[in-house]
Formats: structure tokens, C-alpha cells, sequence
């Protein structure tokens, strides 16, 4: 049966990757681990070994991490309830709540004063422009927002953005940056911590190393640098940290040197296969006669879009039980997968 392998040492390192480049610059930086991109109990395990804490969005995500016994939490999203808010407050020594939505407003009123020194209030805002994510929070550059925040019952020490999934760009962090630091010296705000949010590209695309462990914190340092900082990467810290070992069940021939075949495992156990991110390994489980051959690589589901690698090349025919790696899917596949066909594969790690 498939399975999905986790590379805590991997999760620990690229956390160690990111703490690094932006504490090189001075910055007061703490990762909040996006538990919605995996919240499988390996990658959890690893976040905790780490030293870093979690960043949740509902009760379901929250029960999962409680039991490691988190110092700090960020919860984030439309579900918050008064309950939740409690129950949290209850067994950490710092929430940091992030307003989404007028009823968040209404949230906070009910929390009780004894919880001040343990509730850190923050505002998410979003800038409004092209490709950027406007469903949450609030328009940075909005009047009605000035008003909000000055007749808050407790009182904004925090501001949260994220712009989008895959949208990386400098020249956005720069923008909104400065128009939080305008925004927060208009509404007379004293900034203790600022979350920059996901979004962060994983740590194996070479493309963004510059971008990421160099340009975004030299530029957060030289705006922000006395307030903590706060990332909730998800990807950046699991996509490249597991991957999803599979057998071939079933071939078939379809042309000379060309063949068809099936897999114990498909695209609904791993929903990031539409992001084209992964790499496929082939392992050939008895040696035969050698001659080169072409493949397609299919799951075992009856969907004709099931398609996992297109012109692989091996040494020789292939045969049931040659080993498929689908390599860089832990961002977003087990916390997506369905039990379609086959059940979701289970989770093993590589210690």
C-alpha cells in the first residue's frame, strides 16, 4: 500500500533556514507553523522539536496541536468563537488573535479581563491590488477602518497580512509595509509584533532564494526592526519534507518501447499534484534484460485526468511492484487527501 514518508530532520532544518535569515538581520523572529498546510503528527512532532509554535484556524486544528503543549498560538480565520478563545487563553501563556471580521470585534468584548496579559490583539489588512487575496481582513488604505479600530473594546498591537498562495513579490511586501507604518501612526497604534503570513515559497524553489532569505528580511529589518515578527509558513517548511512512495499494481503496452502503468495511490491522495511541484523517481524492483522504455505513470483511479508523470524513461520493461516516489508533496496533500478508491496512505517517517 502507499504511504506518505516525512523528513523530520528536513521540517527542522528549513525552519532552521528561515529563523536564521531573518534573525541574521537582527529581527526578533518566532515561526507559527501553518498547521492547515500538514497537520499530519510527524510534521506537528518536528514543528514542536523545532522550537517553533502553531498557527491554527479552528477547533478541529487546535485539539490537534494542544497536546504539545504550546507557549504561544496564533489563530487566525472566520470560525473563531468566544468558546475556542477561552480554551486557548486556558493553556498558553500567549494568543495572539487576529481580527478578521466584525464579528471578531464582538469576540474580543467577551474576553474576560483577566486574560489581558495573555491576549495579544492584531489587525489583518490586505492591499488592494491586482492577483492579491481581499476575502480577508481589511482594506489597509480603508477610512472605515481608522474608525474600527479606535472604538475597539481591547486594544491592536499586532498587524497581519497574506497576500496570496505563490504570490512572492518584494515589491508588494514594500508597499504594504510602508502603509502599515503610516496606518499604524495614524491610528496611534504601538506595533508589538507584525505577521507577515504564509504564502512563502518552499524552501527547495531555487527561483526565490535571493527574494526570501535575503531581500524580505533585510527590507522587514529596515522598517520593523524592534517589533517581533511572526511567520506562518506552511509550505516553505514541508513541501520538499515528504513525499509519497507508491508500487506499480498494474502495465499495459502501448506502443513499441512504450508502456502504461497504474499505481496504488492517486491525484485525490495528494491534491498538490495540479501545482506541477513534485518529481517522480522510478526504482525497478527486479533486474531483467535491459532496454530502454518510455512510460506514463497513471493512478488507480477511474478518473481520466489521473495522470501522474508523462515520458519517463527507464532501463527496461517495467513490471508490478516497481517502486514510484512522488517526491516535494507535503504542502497540502495529506491535509487534502480523500479516501477515494483507496484509503489515504499512511504516514511513516525516515528515522
Amino acid at each position: 500500500m502507499a504511504k506518505f514518508i516525512v523528513d523530520k530532520n528536513k521540517i527542522k532544518q528549513n525552519v532552521n533556514k528561515l529563523q536564521e535569515a531573518f534573525k541574521n538581520k537582527g529581527l526578533d523572529f518566532k515561526l507559527f507553523y501553518s498547521v492547515k498546510t500538514n497537520y499530519s503528527k510527524p510534521v506537528l512532532e518536528a514543528i514542536r522539536e523545532s522550537g517553533s509554535e502553531y498557527e491554527v484556524l479552528s477547533d478541529f486544528e487546535w485539539q490537534l496541536v494542544k497536546e504539545f503543549k504550546p507557549k504561544a498560538v496564533v489563530l487566525n480565520g472566520p470560525a473563531k468563537n468566544i468558546k475556542l478563545v477561552t480554551d486557548i487563553l486556558n493553556n498558553v501563556d500567549t494568543l495572539y488573535f487576529n481580527i478578521d471580521n466584525d464579528t471578531d470585534f464582538e469576540i474580543i468584548k467577551s474576553v474576560k479581563a483577566d486574560f489581558k496579559d495573555k491576549l495579544k490583539v492584531g489587525l489583518r489588512v490586505y492591499l488592494n491590488a491586482d492577483g492579491i487575496w481581499n476575502r480577508f481582513g481589511y482594506d489597509i488604505s480603508s477610512g472605515a477602518l481608522l474608525e474600527k479600530v479606535k472604538k475597539s473594546s481591547w486594544p491592536i498591537s499586532g498587524i497581519h497580512f497574506h497576500f496570496s498562495t505563490n504570490n512572492f513579490k518584494i515589491s508588494n511586501y514594500e508597499l504594504l509595509l510602508k502603509k502599515i507604518q503610516e496606518f499604524a501612526n495614524e491610528a496611534k497604534i504601538t506595533l508589538e509584533y507584525l505577521d507577515i503570513g504564509g504564502g512563502l515559497p518552499a524552501s527547495s524553489e531555487f527561483i526565490y532564494q535571493q527574494e526570501t532569505y535575503v531581500k524580505l528580511p533585510e527590507l522587514i529589518s529596515n522598517l520593523f526592526l524592534s517589533v517581533k515578527i511572526i511567520s506562518e509558513a506552511g509550505r516553505n517548511v514541508v513541501a520538499d519534507a515528504m513525499d509519497l512512495e507508491t508500487r506499480v499494481i498494474s502495465k499495459k503496452k502501448i506502443a513499441d518501447n512504450k508502456y502504461q502503468v497504474n499505481i496504488d495511490t492517486n491525484i485525490m491522495h495528494f491534491p498538490s499534484a495540479y501545482e506541477k511541484k513534485f518529481w517522480v523517481e522510478y526504482k525497478i524492483a527486479k533486474e531483467n534484460e535491459k532496454e530502454e522504455v518510455e512510460l506514463e505513470i497513471y493512478g488507480n483511479s477511474c478518473m481520466q485526468i489521473d495522470k501522474i508523470a508523462d515520458s519517463v524513461l527507464i532501463s527496461q520493461e517495467p513490471d508490478v511492484e516497481d517502486i514510484v516516489t512522488i517526491h516535494n508533496i507535503g504542502a497540502y496533500s495529506y491535509s487534502q487527501a480523500s479516501n477515494f478508491i483507496t484509503p489515504v496512505p499512511e504516514i511513516e517517517t525516515n528515522e
